[in-house]
């Protein structure tokens, strides 16, 4: 391959990965949470017969998605509440925690509804890229300790109560996959 095809898959490729890490709005610009759309969704384990619900944020537009809980602080997050991005179609995305201030867990959620990665414990303010290692329509951001707490593993399955989503119940198995 040409040195210069081979440059342009890589600028491609890095911007393709990159993209939902978005400029983020500042403090002074930022969507109140009261005004992003609101839904339930409930999250079937294989290590409960409980599915804990949650009243989620959505985050389903360039400028929500590009914001979620940047500027929220600690308090105002009850552990029965979530932040979820949509993106359609599939799509592997990066995630970050820039400007925001408490830790977050986070699930990557695929077409069928099943969590293939868990990122637990995100550290506050920081750059890093949080990868979904596959393609996902879903991010699902709860507070820190909350995946340990009620025992969600991959493979788990992510519900849209409000959305009558995923459609077809399909078995989520894949590996482990939990990032550090």
């Amino acid at each position: 391959m040409p040195a210069f095809s081979r440059v342009a898959l890589i600028i491609f490729a890095c911007s393709w990965l990159a993209a939902p890490l978005q400029a983020a709005p500042d403090e002074s610009s930022a969507i109140p949470l009261s005004a992003f759309p609101r839904e339930r969704i409930a999250i079937a384990t294989r290590s409960s017969f409980r599915q804990p619900v949650f009243d989620a944020w959505r985050a389903d537009t360039a400028e929500t998605r590009a914001q979620g809980l940047m500027f929220v602080e600690d308090g105002e997050m009850r552990p029965d509440q979530a932040m979820i991005f949509i993106y359609e179609p599939p799509q592997y995305v990066s995630m970050w925690m820039k400007n925001t201030r408490l830790s977050l867990d986070m699930l990557f959620v695929d077409a069928n509804g099943c969590v293939v990665t868990i990122a637990e414990r995100a550290e506050p303010g920081s750059l890093a890229t949080i990868n979904s290692r596959a393609p996902v329509v879903l991010v699902v951001e709860l507070k820190a300790g909350t995946v340990a707490g009620r025992g969600i593993r991959v493979g788990d399955r992510v519900l849209r109560l409000d959305a009558g989503w995923p459609r077809e119940s399909t078995a989520c198995t894949m590996p482990e996959q939990r990032l550090p």
